[in-house]
């Protein structure tokens, strides 16, 4: 169907100590490490092709993401690119360094990110058809509780403002949604915004999110008074209410944890590697 581009690279700092041995993106839900269980879900339904940007503790990474995935016999031509900067960069310094993946379109997912299957038969389904030839973000309607990217639409699903909100939200939220850090982007969508990425690295803008920079190509979209320019043209897709969350921090892990995990494991290669950098942590911690 598709390729995908996952950004597990982040330190995972809000996560310690789950994040002492391991980067986020690997951190478990339910016996699965995160960016694993959304690979196999993609995979699952026909995404064929995945790069995982890597950064904080990358080769544990890529160890525990290439065990899980043969241990599931996920049918995916799997590549990994490092980003030697993760320190001082932020994603879309990652992004940038894998859109060479989704010359053609594809998918783009945040390695924090868990979703049901409802959520990851959302995502896919705009893949196919029409629907495939513009980009579309999911999103959930936002609430006075959400934080983060928040996106406007213009009442009709195409987004017209993305935003980095912190503050308390007063007032309507007609119009506005959280993003759930999942992409489709077209393949005339992913060149604008490869063009945007690669110009705002040039610009000394490595250290912020790709959201920001899609905000940036939505803002001269404004301000020129046109409806999409360069190619780029996002519309939302709304989960509605089909369940997913972001790991943030060891709050949201327990939440996830309480809303995806269920009785049972079954015992594989990625659990006896995992077993295995367990002891390597806890005779590391014991020696210093």
């Amino acid at each position: 169907m598709s390729s995908v581009v996952l950004l597990g690279a982040g330190l995972g700092a809000r996560l310690r100590p789950h994040t002492d041995d391991r980067p986020k993106c690997v951190v478990e839900v339910a016996g699965e490490p995160l960016a694993g269980r959304l690979l196999r879900q993609l995979a699952e339904r026909g995404v064929t092709k995945a790069t995982v940007v890597v950064g904080h503790f990358a080769e544990r990474a890529k160890a525990l993401i290439s065990a899980y995935l043969r241990s599931r016999a996920a049918r995916l031509d799997l590549r990994f690119v490092e980003n030697r900067e993760y320190d001082r960069s932020n994603t879309m310094y990652s992004l940038l360094l894998a859109m060479d993946a989704l010359a053609d379109g594809g998918f783009v997912v945040e390695g924090d990110i868990i979703a049901s299957e409802a959520a990851v038969d959302a995502l896919t389904a705009v893949a196919t058809g029409a629907r495939a030839l513009r980009s579309s973000w999911a999103v959930e309607a936002w609430t006075a509780e959400h934080s983060g990217s928040r996106l406007t639409d213009d009442g009709h699903g195409r987004i017209v403002q993305q935003e980095i909100w912190r503050a308390a939200t007063t007032g309507s939220a007609a119009h506005l949604w959280k993003s759930a850090g999942m992409l489709h982007l077209s393949a005339e969508g992913a060149r604008a915004l490869a063009k945007e990425l690669a110009q705002g690295a040039s610009a000394g803008q490595r250290g912020l999110y790709y959201d920001d920079l899609i905000g940036q190509m939505l803002r001269r979209q404004r301000d020129a008074g046109r409806a999409a320019t360069d190619g780029f043209d996002l519309h939302t897709l709304d989960l509605a209410g089909a369940p997913w969350m972001e790991i943030d921090d060891a709050s949201d892990l327990a939440k996830a944890r309480a809303m995806f995990e269920s009785p049972g494991r079954e015992v594989s290669e990625y659990m006896v590697l995992l077993r295995s950098y367990s002891r390597f942590s806890t005779k590391r911690r014991s020696s210093l």
